[in-house]
């Protein structure tokens, strides 16, 4: 069964807001999540690629905090991944710096074999338009980057 990526929102504040005199915005983070037979996500603990705290993720873009448990290596990190995928894969991922979400995303595009999946491995926008870099993973070992623009102005 394919998976989802989708945002976590955490309580935590980027370091960049933290001297602004109105109320900084939340920061969310990435997280990919595999779905059951009947598309529910399958529960998880992640942690906040800002702060790491823990939360269990229940539902798309809904999780709960588990307090007191920061220093737990429960959840499942690059280290882990990076073993379970080939090295050409790895060398992209850690290129482009992608996060977490992309890794497990990857993998679980190669344990189901599920060929021509894509992931954006970066998005840029520049002059209001779009610019993604995906990777489409064809095979265990073959791999394409594409480069999309979109328009983001409504004419």
């Amino acid at each position: 069964m394919p998976g989802i990526k989708h945002l976590i929102e955490c309580h935590c504040y980027l370091a960049i807001y933290k001297s602004d005199s109105k109320i900084p915005p939340v920061h969310k983070f990435p997280v990919y999540s595999k779905l059951d037979q009947y598309d529910n996500i399958i529960e998880k603990t992640v942690k906040c690629n800002n702060c790491d705290s823990l939360y269990k993720i229940t539902e798309v873009g809904k999780s709960y905090l588990i307090p007191g448990k920061d220093e737990t290596k429960i959840t499942v990190s690059k280290n882990d991944l990076r073993n379970n995928l080939p090295v050409k894969l790895v060398n992209l991922l850690e290129e482009y710096d992608c996060d977490i979400s992309s890794w497990e995303h990857a993998e679980d595009i190669l344990e189901d074999k599920r060929w021509g999946e894509s992931i954006v491995i970066k998005r840029d926008i520049i002059n209001e338009k779009t610019n993604v870099k995906i990777l489409e993973i064809l095979g265990r070992e073959n791999f394409r980057i594409k480069i999309e623009m979109i328009d983001d102005i409504i004419k």
